[in-house]
Protein backbone atom coordinates (compact mmCIF):
# COMPACT_ATOMS: atom_id res chain seq x y z
CA UNK A 1 0.00 0.00 0.00
CA UNK A 2 1.37 3.46 -0.92
CA UNK A 3 0.31 6.57 1.28
CA UNK A 4 1.67 9.87 1.42
CA UNK A 5 2.91 11.39 4.90
CA UNK A 6 2.20 14.70 6.80
CA UNK A 7 3.91 17.07 8.41
CA UNK A 8 3.60 17.45 12.11
CA UNK A 9 6.93 19.48 13.49
CA UNK A 10 9.13 21.53 11.15
CA UNK A 11 12.39 23.71 12.16
CA UNK A 12 15.19 21.04 11.97
CA UNK A 13 18.35 19.85 11.41
CA UNK A 14 19.43 16.82 10.18
CA UNK A 15 17.39 14.44 12.33
CA UNK A 16 18.51 10.76 13.35
CA UNK A 17 18.11 8.24 15.89
CA UNK A 18 14.05 8.16 15.94
CA UNK A 19 12.89 6.05 19.20
CA UNK A 20 9.49 6.14 20.68
CA UNK A 21 9.87 6.02 24.40
CA UNK A 22 7.51 6.65 27.46
CA UNK A 23 4.62 8.22 25.22
CA UNK A 24 7.23 10.55 23.44
CA UNK A 25 9.25 10.56 20.22
CA UNK A 26 12.25 11.40 20.87
CA UNK A 27 15.37 11.70 17.96
CA UNK A 28 18.76 13.36 17.51
CA UNK A 29 19.26 16.89 15.61
CA UNK A 30 22.31 16.01 14.85
CA UNK A 31 22.75 19.77 13.10
CA UNK A 32 21.91 21.30 16.05
CA UNK A 33 23.77 18.60 18.19
CA UNK A 34 20.88 17.97 20.32
CA UNK A 35 18.44 15.31 21.61
CA UNK A 36 14.82 16.68 21.06
CA UNK A 37 11.49 14.99 22.74
CA UNK A 38 8.26 15.48 21.17
CA UNK A 39 4.72 14.83 21.73
CA UNK A 40 2.06 12.78 19.19
CA UNK A 41 0.44 16.62 18.14
CA UNK A 42 4.16 17.72 17.34
CA UNK A 43 5.31 20.27 20.18
CA UNK A 44 8.57 19.37 21.52
CA UNK A 45 11.70 20.57 23.40
CA UNK A 46 15.26 19.46 23.89
CA UNK A 47 16.58 17.18 26.46
CA UNK A 48 20.14 17.66 26.31
CA UNK A 49 23.05 18.36 24.52
CA UNK A 50 26.34 16.79 22.73
CA UNK A 51 28.95 18.62 21.00
CA UNK A 52 30.11 15.58 19.43
CA UNK A 53 26.89 15.57 17.57
CA UNK A 54 23.95 13.04 18.37
CA UNK A 55 22.83 10.11 17.10
CA UNK A 56 21.63 6.75 18.05
CA UNK A 57 19.69 6.72 21.15
CA UNK A 58 18.62 4.30 23.99
CA UNK A 59 18.15 3.77 27.40
CA UNK A 60 19.29 1.77 30.23
CA UNK A 61 17.03 -0.26 32.26
CA UNK A 62 17.04 2.22 34.76
CA UNK A 63 15.95 4.62 32.28
CA UNK A 64 18.91 7.01 31.55
CA UNK A 65 19.23 8.34 28.15
CA UNK A 66 22.19 6.63 26.35
CA UNK A 67 23.33 8.37 23.57
CA UNK A 68 26.24 8.12 20.65
CA UNK A 69 28.85 10.59 20.20
CA UNK A 70 29.37 10.54 16.53
CA UNK A 71 32.46 12.66 16.36
CA UNK A 72 33.98 11.78 19.54
CA UNK A 73 33.28 7.86 19.10
CA UNK A 74 31.47 7.90 22.60
CA UNK A 75 28.26 6.38 24.20
CA UNK A 76 26.49 9.04 26.54
CA UNK A 77 24.47 8.41 29.64
CA UNK A 78 21.73 11.29 30.71
CA UNK A 79 19.53 11.11 33.76
CA UNK A 80 16.55 13.06 32.88
CA UNK A 81 17.03 16.17 33.95
CA UNK A 82 19.67 16.10 30.74
CA UNK A 83 22.73 16.11 33.25
CA UNK A 84 25.65 13.93 31.96
CA UNK A 85 26.57 11.08 33.79
CA UNK A 86 29.20 9.16 32.03
CA UNK A 87 30.88 8.55 28.97
CA UNK A 88 32.37 5.61 27.65
CA UNK A 89 35.46 6.30 24.85
CA UNK A 90 34.59 3.57 22.06
CA UNK A 91 37.39 5.16 19.24
CA UNK A 92 39.56 1.94 19.97
CA UNK A 93 36.76 -0.35 18.51
CA UNK A 94 34.84 2.05 16.12
CA UNK A 95 35.59 4.39 13.17
CA UNK A 96 33.10 7.52 13.32
CA UNK A 97 29.85 6.44 15.81
CA UNK A 98 26.31 6.13 14.21
CA UNK A 99 23.33 4.68 15.17
CA UNK A 100 22.14 2.32 17.98
CA UNK A 101 20.13 -0.20 19.03
CA UNK A 102 19.52 -0.80 23.17
CA UNK A 103 17.91 -4.23 24.75
CA UNK A 104 15.93 -4.22 27.81
CA UNK A 105 18.68 -4.59 30.09
CA UNK A 106 20.36 -1.74 28.89
CA UNK A 107 23.21 -3.28 26.61
CA UNK A 108 23.73 -1.34 23.49
CA UNK A 109 24.61 -2.16 20.05
CA UNK A 110 26.49 0.58 18.06
CA UNK A 111 27.32 0.33 14.17
CA UNK A 112 29.31 3.13 12.81
CA UNK A 113 30.95 4.20 9.37
CA UNK A 114 33.85 1.95 9.35
CA UNK A 115 36.12 4.40 7.86
CA UNK A 116 36.64 8.07 7.48
CA UNK A 117 33.67 8.51 4.40
CA UNK A 118 33.67 12.13 4.94
CA UNK A 119 37.70 12.40 3.93
CA UNK A 120 36.99 10.26 1.33
CA UNK A 121 38.49 7.36 1.94
CA UNK A 122 37.74 3.87 0.76
CA UNK A 123 34.72 1.77 2.06
CA UNK A 124 35.81 -0.64 4.33
CA UNK A 125 33.79 -3.37 5.99
CA UNK A 126 33.52 -3.51 9.42
CA UNK A 127 31.21 -5.17 12.29
CA UNK A 128 28.77 -4.13 15.19
CA UNK A 129 30.06 -2.81 18.76
CA UNK A 130 28.11 -3.98 21.89
CA UNK A 131 28.64 -2.22 25.10
CA UNK A 132 27.27 -4.19 28.19
CA UNK A 133 25.30 -2.46 30.87
CA UNK A 134 28.37 -3.13 32.96
CA UNK A 135 30.55 -1.50 30.05
CA UNK A 136 32.08 -4.77 28.97
CA UNK A 137 32.77 -3.97 24.88
CA UNK A 138 32.44 -6.40 22.46
CA UNK A 139 32.26 -6.96 18.40
CA UNK A 140 30.47 -9.13 16.36
CA UNK A 141 29.48 -9.18 12.72
CA UNK A 142 31.81 -9.62 9.86
CA UNK A 143 32.17 -7.56 6.16
CA UNK A 144 29.51 -4.85 7.27
CA UNK A 145 29.40 -2.65 4.89
CA UNK A 146 27.99 0.71 6.46
CA UNK A 147 26.21 -0.55 9.20
CA UNK A 148 23.57 2.00 10.13
CA UNK A 149 20.16 1.72 11.71
CA UNK A 150 19.33 -1.44 14.10
CA UNK A 151 16.56 -2.97 15.35
CA UNK A 152 15.76 -5.48 18.12
CA UNK A 153 12.39 -8.32 17.78
CA UNK A 154 9.82 -7.99 20.43
CA UNK A 155 11.58 -11.64 21.74
CA UNK A 156 14.88 -9.84 22.11
CA UNK A 157 15.88 -12.59 19.86
CA UNK A 158 16.84 -11.44 16.72
CA UNK A 159 18.80 -8.06 16.13
CA UNK A 160 18.61 -6.46 12.28
CA UNK A 161 21.09 -3.98 10.83
CA UNK A 162 21.25 -1.77 7.63
CA UNK A 163 23.80 -2.17 5.56
CA UNK A 164 23.82 1.12 3.66
CA UNK A 165 26.25 0.40 1.25
CA UNK A 166 25.95 -3.48 1.28
CA UNK A 167 22.30 -2.92 -0.16
CA UNK A 168 20.80 -5.47 2.16
CA UNK A 169 19.25 -6.09 5.78
CA UNK A 170 21.28 -8.30 7.71
CA UNK A 171 20.42 -10.44 11.20
CA UNK A 172 21.94 -12.06 14.06
CA UNK A 173 20.36 -14.30 16.37
CA UNK A 174 20.91 -13.06 19.93
CA UNK A 175 21.63 -15.11 23.23
CA UNK A 176 20.63 -14.19 26.83
CA UNK A 177 23.91 -12.91 27.41
CA UNK A 178 23.62 -10.18 24.25
CA UNK A 179 26.08 -12.00 21.96
CA UNK A 180 25.28 -12.15 18.18
CA UNK A 181 25.44 -15.04 15.99
CA UNK A 182 24.51 -16.67 12.82
CA UNK A 183 24.96 -13.88 10.66
CA UNK A 184 22.54 -14.31 7.52
CA UNK A 185 20.93 -12.09 5.08
CA UNK A 186 17.25 -10.98 6.41
CA UNK A 187 16.55 -8.81 2.51
CA UNK A 188 18.73 -8.06 -0.35
CA UNK A 189 18.35 -5.52 -2.52
CA UNK A 190 20.73 -5.53 -5.59
CA UNK A 191 17.60 -5.53 -8.15
CA UNK A 192 16.11 -2.81 -6.74
CA UNK A 193 16.50 1.07 -7.59
CA UNK A 194 18.17 2.91 -4.81
CA UNK A 195 18.87 0.78 -2.38
CA UNK A 196 20.64 2.15 0.19
CA UNK A 197 18.63 1.64 3.40
CA UNK A 198 18.94 3.91 7.24
CA UNK A 199 16.86 3.62 10.06
CA UNK A 200 14.91 1.46 10.81
CA UNK A 201 12.08 -0.42 13.43
CA UNK A 202 10.66 -3.59 13.79
CA UNK A 203 6.51 -3.69 14.05
CA UNK A 204 4.52 -6.35 15.71
CA UNK A 205 4.84 -8.85 12.79
CA UNK A 206 8.37 -9.22 12.33
CA UNK A 207 8.63 -6.72 9.71
CA UNK A 208 11.20 -3.53 9.17
CA UNK A 209 10.43 -0.64 8.19
CA UNK A 210 13.46 0.78 6.97
CA UNK A 211 14.02 5.29 5.87
CA UNK A 212 15.51 4.87 2.40
CA UNK A 213 16.63 7.96 1.38
CA UNK A 214 17.63 7.80 -2.08
CA UNK A 215 14.67 6.51 -2.94
CA UNK A 216 12.58 9.40 -1.44
CA UNK A 217 10.27 6.72 0.40
CA UNK A 218 9.95 4.71 3.60
CA UNK A 219 9.29 0.65 2.73
CA UNK A 220 7.68 -1.94 5.36
CA UNK A 221 10.19 -4.76 4.42
CA UNK A 222 8.97 -8.43 5.47
CA UNK A 223 12.56 -11.18 5.97
CA UNK A 224 12.83 -12.47 2.29
CA UNK A 225 13.04 -9.07 0.73
CA UNK A 226 9.27 -8.17 -0.54
CA UNK A 227 8.20 -4.36 0.04
CA UNK A 228 4.61 -4.41 1.16
CA UNK A 229 3.97 -1.11 1.95
CA UNK A 230 5.66 2.35 0.98
CA UNK A 231 5.39 5.91 2.17
CA UNK A 232 6.69 9.18 0.59
CA UNK A 233 6.96 12.53 2.38
CA UNK A 234 4.68 15.37 2.14
CA UNK A 235 4.76 16.65 -0.73
CA UNK A 236 7.39 19.84 -0.85
CA UNK A 237 9.13 18.82 2.53
CA UNK A 238 12.32 17.39 1.35
CA UNK A 239 12.73 13.49 0.20
CA UNK A 240 15.58 12.40 2.26
CA UNK A 241 13.92 9.43 4.23
CA UNK A 242 16.31 8.92 6.84
CA UNK A 243 14.70 7.18 9.64
CA UNK A 244 11.36 5.96 11.55
CA UNK A 245 9.78 5.18 14.69
CA UNK A 246 6.30 3.20 15.59
CA UNK A 247 4.31 5.00 18.40
CA UNK A 248 1.43 7.15 19.69
CA UNK A 249 -1.27 5.34 21.62
CA UNK A 250 -2.26 2.61 19.88
CA UNK A 251 1.58 2.23 18.37
CA UNK A 252 0.36 2.49 14.75
CA UNK A 253 1.59 6.17 14.23
CA UNK A 254 5.06 5.39 12.16
CA UNK A 255 6.78 8.58 12.96
CA UNK A 256 8.91 9.87 10.21
CA UNK A 257 12.39 11.94 9.86
CA UNK A 258 12.63 13.91 6.19
CA UNK A 259 15.37 15.59 5.47
CA UNK A 260 15.82 18.14 2.29
CA UNK A 261 19.49 17.46 1.37
CA UNK A 262 21.86 15.59 -0.52
CA UNK A 263 24.91 13.41 0.35
CA UNK A 264 26.74 15.91 -1.17
CA UNK A 265 25.71 18.27 1.05
CA UNK A 266 25.44 15.91 4.46
CA UNK A 267 28.95 15.84 3.95
CA UNK A 268 29.43 19.61 3.79
CA UNK A 269 28.40 20.06 8.20
CA UNK A 270 25.19 18.46 8.12
CA UNK A 271 24.02 21.38 5.85
CA UNK A 272 19.88 20.24 6.11
CA UNK A 273 16.49 21.53 7.34
CA UNK A 274 14.58 18.79 8.34
CA UNK A 275 10.71 18.17 9.45
CA UNK A 276 8.85 15.27 11.40
CA UNK A 277 5.89 13.73 9.72
CA UNK A 278 3.70 10.86 10.40
CA UNK A 279 1.42 8.10 8.62
CA UNK A 280 -1.21 5.91 10.14
CA UNK A 281 -0.27 1.91 9.49
CA UNK A 282 -2.07 -1.23 10.32
CA UNK A 283 0.72 -3.03 11.99
CA UNK A 284 1.42 -1.99 15.47
CA UNK A 285 4.74 -1.61 16.92
CA UNK A 286 6.72 -3.92 19.22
Amino acid sequence: MDQVATVIAKGFGYLEGARWHGGALYFSDIKSRRVVRMQADGSHGAVCSLASRPSGLGWTGDGDLLVVGMEDETLNRFDAQGTLLSRIDLSAHLIHANDMAVDRQGRAYISHFGYHLFNNAPPTATHIVMVDSDGRIARFGDGLLFPNGMAISADERTLVVAESFGRRLTAFDRAADGSLSRQRVFAQFDNVAHNNLDGICFDRDGAIWAGAPFAGEFWRIVEGGEITDRIKPAPGSGSFCVAGALGGDDGKTLFLLVSDTTAKRIANDFDSTATVQSVRVAVPRV
